[in-house]
C-alpha cells in the first residue's frame, strides 16, 4: 500500500516534530499511520488536508511508517463543517472506529459505508438520529448487533421484549425482569437497523424517546466494548 492512491478517511492527528503531524487514516486495509511532513507551516501545499475528519485520496511512501507525498479530497461536506452538531457527531464516529476495530475487519465494507456516512450527515436534519443508526450498524458489523426480530433463545417472533443492558431480545417466555422494553418501544431502533444510509428519513420521536434510545445504544457499548467515546461526552452538552 505505497507509491499509490489509496483512499482514506483522517480519524486524529498528533502533532509531530516542530512542523509536522502524525496522521492515523483509515483505509480499506485498515487504520494506518503516515507522517504529514511540514504540514503545520502554513505555505505547505498539504496543509488543509492534514486535518481529522479529512476524506481524502492520498499517495505515502514506502516504509514501516510512510510520508504523505500526495492528497486530494474525495468530496466535500461543508456542512459538517459549519454546524457545531454535525461536527461533533462525526467525532463520535471516527472515535468509534479508532478504538474499536481491529485488523480483521472488513475495512473496504466499514470504509464504504463511512463515505455515505458523511454525505448523508452533511445534508441530515438530524445528526443524532443518523449517529443512533451508525452505532447500531457498527455494533452489527463488530458482532454484536441486535436481532430486533425473534427471540435470541428459541427464534420465536411474538412477544418480544428487550434487555436494556446487553441488547439481547428475548420472548415473553425466555425473558426475566431485566427484560423491560416491548416490542413497541424498540421498533425505532429496528427501522435505523435496517435502513439504507442514502435514503433513511429521520423517524418522528419526541426528545425523552430519543434520549432514552440513545441511553440504551450508549449502554450495549459499554456492556460490549467498554467504549465510551470522550467527544460523546461533548456532544451531550449540545442538548
Amino acid at each position: 500500500m505505497s507509491d499509490e492512491w489509496i483512499d482514506a478517511y483522517v480519524l486524529r492527528t498528533i502533532d509531530y516534530q516542530d512542523h509536522g503531524k502524525l496522521l492515523y487514516l483509515y483505509t480499506d486495509a485498515g487504520i494506518k499511520s503516515a507522517i504529514a511532513r511540514g504540514v503545520k507551516k502554513m505555505q505547505s501545499p498539504l496543509r488543509a488536508f492534514a486535518q481529522s475528519g479529512a476524506l481524502l485520496r492520498v499517495k505515502l511512501s514506502k516504509g514501516a511508517l510512510p510520508t504523505l507525498k500526495e492528497a486530494e479530497r474525495i468530496a466535500r461536506h461543508p456542512q459538517i463543517g459549519e454546524d457545531l452538531l454535525k461536527t461533533s457527531v462525526a467525532a463520535v464516529i471516527r472515535e468509534l472506529i479508532y478504538y474499536n476495530i481491529s485488523d480483521d475487519d472488513d475495512h473496504i465494507k466499514l470504509l464504504g459505508f463511512v463515505k455515505k456516512f458523511l454525505k448523508a450527515l452533511n445534508d441530515t436534519s438530524d445528526p443524532k438520529q443518523l449517529l443512533m443508526l451508525f452505532q447500531l450498524k457498527l455494533l452489527y458489523f463488530l458482532g454484536y448487533g441486535v436481532r430486533f426480530d425473534r427471540c435470541g433463545q428459541c427464534g420465536s417472533t411474538r412477544e418480544l421484549l428487550l434487555d436494556a443492558h446487553t441488547g439481547m431480545v428475548l420472548c415473553k417466555a425466555h425473558s426475566d425482569a431485566s427484560h423491560t422494553l416491548d416490542e413497541a418501544a424498540f421498533t425505532p431502533l429496528r427501522t435505523m437497523l435496517h435502513a439504507e444510509i442514502e435514503t433513511f428519513t429521520p423517524i418522528p420521536l419526541d426528545a425523552s424517546t430519543q434520549k432514552r434510545l440513545e441511553a440504551l445504544i450508549e449502554s450495549w457499548y459499554e456492556h460490549h466494548l467498554s467504549s465510551k467515546p470522550k467527544a460523546l461526552a461533548i456532544l451531550k452538552t449540545l442538548d
